[in-house]
């Protein structure tokens, strides 16, 4: 499925209300304040502080822009701060996480390597304060970066094929922001998008990349919402807890739960709300909605048998919920999927399946080996069948613009491959990539698309980066 930019306007801005005028009618009144740099990154999740970190490490000086008061995006905000198993996840993953365990009860496990790898691995849960301070952290010590949290992208300005500038708020004030390459970090594909960038949205038709489970007939079909939520055991009896009008029942669902080192467990109801809701309704009644669905699935969980043997029982082993409590809910609902921008190669389920033995491209920058997972109505899961796969660095060049690359689940990605790809290390190491081209870009005086790849590569492999198999 294929909107235009008004239809992108009315999917993804739900979030941000609370204007009572546009931006571009504030914006005649304020004062602006600009900032040049060499390259700009818009948005702090895991592509973005990988794409930030890496480019200043490379020696450019770069400005990372970040609407929330912390970094990390969905690990952070959304609480999904457990890292899944996958390979490919030794560059700057590897390094935040070895900084985040000297924090007493930041990470449950310590080896690291028990999570980098997809078979035989496990998952690492960690505290997201700790990935958030770790990361400034680093950033911090490179000395070239000035990061700037709370500050809410709003535009770009573009002159023929090339971005001039990014304007952002930030307490009122209008912030420009010239560069001269721009990394597109947000979940979204916001800058992307209002630069012109093509974007799909939704499932692929079999017509359009060959993929062998691809339907005939594409529909919307996101993948599934999870407001995901934290309980502790009180190691008192609680009596189960249901609002009036919230009906019994709306969220009985298969859920992930991790433990945390301090003995918390994290829940992830996997598809507690249908993902299409995402664009359909707006983010308040959408948040309003999804806690009344923790707190009707965690009653469900408080009233199972003591003694009942079923999976949900066994990660408390065997103890049932009946004295656990709700110590928290994320602020912000876990997005698994809406735009994908269309770069120079799409990433498909054929290159997922094919391993990079198989794909025959010369330009992976990264790879990964997670599970075709795809959630809700018409989900699906498989292992791919021939090991890791190679995600070309073509995936992070947005067609038709020249000075700008994407590193985030809306990179160049087809719907059945982003279920594979979009886990937070895998785009964490897409934006290490990023950013290293980048700082390629601007040292060498090149444009993005002229940067030499064994070069690229070669400096990604020096920061443990795999970039074969």
């Amino acid at each position: 499925m294929q909107l235009t930019r008004r239809d992108a306007t009315r999917i993804l801005l739900g979030a941000a209300a609370g204007f009572s005028a546009s931006p571009a009618a504030l914006a005649k009144d304020a004062a602006e304040e600009q900032l040049r740099t060499q390259v700009c990154v818009v948005g702090g999740g895991s592509g973005g502080i990988g794409a930030a970190l890496a480019a200043a490490r490379a020696g450019a000086d770069v400005v990372l822009l970040e609407r929330e008061s912390i970094l990390g995006g969905t690990s952070t905000c959304a609480w999904v701060h457990s890292w899944e198993p996958v390979s490919g996840a030794d560059g700057i993953p590897r390094e935040l996480y070895e900084s985040m365990k000297e924090d007493p009860l930041a990470v449950t496990y310590p080896d690291y390597g028990e999570g980098a790898m997809r078979r035989g691995g496990r998952g690492l849960p960690f505290e997201p304060r700790a990935l958030n301070y770790a990361a400034r952290e680093m950033l911090e010590a490179t000395g070239r970066c000035r990061v700037l949290l709370g500050t809410t992208y709003f535009r770009a300005r573009r002159e023929n094929d090339r971005i001039v500038a990014v304007e952002a708020w930030f307490a009122g004030k209008r912030l420009s922001i010239a560069a001269d390459v721009f990394i597109d970090g947000t979940a979204d594909g916001d800058l992307s998008v209002d630069v012109g960038c093509d974007f799909h949205i939704g499932e692929d038709p079999k017509s359009r990349y060959g993929e062998p489970t691809a339907p005939e007939e594409a529909g919307l079909h996101l993948n599934g919402l999870t407001l995901c939520y934290r309980i502790a055991d009180t190691g008192v009896q609680q009596k189960p807890y249901l609002p009036k009008g919230v009906e019994e029942g709306i969220c009985r669902k298969p859920v992930h739960i991790v433990e945390m080192a301090n003995g918390d467990l994290l829940l992830n109801p996997v598809g507690m709300i249908d993902g299409n809701a995402i664009v359909q309704t707006e983010y308040s009644e959408l948040m309003r909605e999804a806690h009344r669905r923790v707190l009707e699935h965690f009653y469900w969980l408080q009233r199972l048998p003591a003694d009942d043997d079923s999976r949900w029982t066994r990660h408390v082993r065997g103890k049932g919920f009946a004295t656990w409590a709700i110590v928290g809910v994320a602020p912000r609902i876990g997005v698994r999927e809406t735009r994908r921008i269309l770069g120079d190669y799409v990433l498909n389920e054929k290159d997922c399946q094919a391993g990079v033995s198989g794909q025959g491209h010369n330009d992976i920058i990264a790879i990964s080996d997670h599970a075709v997972d795809i959630h809700g109505s018409k989900g699906r899961l498989y292992e791919v069948p021939n090991g890791p796969y190679g995600v070309p660095y073509r995936c992070l060049l947005p067609r038709g613009v020249e000075n700008l690359m994407i590193a985030s689940r809306a990179a160049s990605f087809s719907h059945i491959a982003a279920s594979s790809c979009r886990l937070s290390r895998t785009m964490m190491t897409l934006g290490q990539a990023a950013g290293n081209a980048a700082a390629l870009a601007v040292g060498h005086r090149v444009a993005l698309r002229q940067v030499d790849i064994g070069q690229l590569q070669s400096a990604l492999k020096s920061q443990g980066v795999a970039v074969s198999t």
